[in-house]
């Protein structure tokens, strides 16, 4: 959020005057939904005693709002409003730095804030980008007649309460600045999101042991970031259940299948953060010395899923049997003889890890009961 209020900042300090400028129209914007009621609440702002308040017309000003400056001062006021981060928003407005016949040295702050930070705060930089966001900045040292500014489009880097306005008098030459026509306007953020072009996903290998490595493949359009969180399916390791690095590895505590999410949130160029997009998947993580390629054209399960009982084909007699719930305990054991295995009543829906033990090793299967 920072590096885009940084961007935001220098584009307009290097907005050009004169490229904007015409006369300033009897009313920019009819409508204006990010104000409350109309511009009625003005109030203070900083140590504003000369600011004069004017009526309001359709959400904007229909006559100068006069910022009167002192030597040495800054001259300001708020008014309630309602921004929610990352939405987007207008702002138009007419200024005019009259001729006072002589030299002087003035800058006008147009801002939003949470109302937490003073005007020597907003005016010094001092503040996080959730605290306040500057929209516009105009020096001036010269009368001019009035000009349109328009820095029209901004995302707001916090959820903010008051718009602010601020003359600030730099050295001992003031003059007055005159604001009319200010209007802010929402308006729908361009869907950037769906141009990221994320395509969220991980692979995974297993060892030693229990041990599952974790590799990210998602990917990411150019000017696009990426940031992640994991889900391991073990919720039983407590805070180790979950990463946020990019490439993790995770120990399970037994042989089982683990549903395994990933989650991927992308912010934009512009600083706009994106909804989440997930990626989950089944993870197999084996007896260890279990080789499950070399038994799998040699076992069949069949039906499955199933509901009471599964006719087990295999060219290696099985002699025992494991299940194993997902989160890794051993839920039912016992000796097969025959082919057939009635699926014990006690054990829920769900999907399990099924360990078979032969004349040639151990093999691995998944079982699903539905009942």
């Amino acid at each position: 959020m920072n590096k885009l209020l940084l961007s935001l900042t220098i584009v307009l300090l290097a907005f050009s005057i004169k490229s904007f400028s015409q006369a300033c129209p009897g009313n920019l914007i009819t409508t204006n939904p990010a104000f409350a009621a109309g511009l009625t609440g003005w109030s203070q702002y900083g140590n504003t005693t000369t600011a004069t308040t004017l009526t309001a017309t359709n959400g904007c000003l229909n006559n100068f709002l006069a910022l009167q400056a002192t030597n040495n001062s800054d001259v300001g006021i708020s008014q309630p409003v309602i921004i929610k981060q990352d939405s987007c928003y207008d702002l138009c407005y007419c200024v005019e730095f009259p001729f006072v016949g002589a030299l002087f040295n003035t800058k006008l702050v147009i801002a939003v804030t949470n109302g937490s930070i003073t005007s020597s705060q907003l005016l010094s930089g001092a503040f996080t980008a959730s605290q306040a966001q500057i929209i516009d900045v105009i020096t001036g040292n010269n009368g001019f007649t009035p000009i349109v500014q328009c820095p029209a489009q901004f995302t707001a880097t916090g959820n903010f309460t008051q718009f602010v306005v601020v003359n600030q008098t730099i050295g001992n030459l003031g003059t007055d600045v005159r604001v009319d026509n200010l209007c802010l306007q929402s308006r729908p953020c361009p869907n950037s999101c769906a141009a990221s072009g994320l395509v969220p996903g991980f692979t995974y290998t297993q060892g030693p042991g229990l041990q599952v490595n974790f590799t990210n493949t998602s990917t990411v359009n150019l000017g696009y970031t990426m940031s992640f969180s994991w889900d391991f399916g073990d919720p039983g390791s407590g805070p180790l259940n979950t990463s946020i690095l990019t490439n993790p590895t995770h120990v399970y505590p037994a042989p089982a299948i683990y549903f395994v999410c990933l989650y991927v949130t992308v912010v934009d160029p512009n600083g706009l953060t994106c909804p989440p997009d997930t990626f989950c998947t089944d993870v197999i993580v084996q007896p260890t010395g279990v080789d499950e390629n070399a038994f799998e054209s040699l076992i069949n399960i069949l039906p499955n899923p199933a509901n009471d009982m599964v006719t087990i084909k295999s060219l290696v007699p099985i002699t025992g049997i494991q299940l194993f719930n997902s989160v890794g305990q051993m839920v039912h054991t016992e000796k097969l003889q025959g082919t057939t295995f009635i699926i014990p009543t006690y054990l829920p829906v769900g999907v399990y890890s099924m360990v078979l033990h032969t004349a040639k090793g151990q093999a691995y299967k998944k079982l699903v009961i539905s009942r």
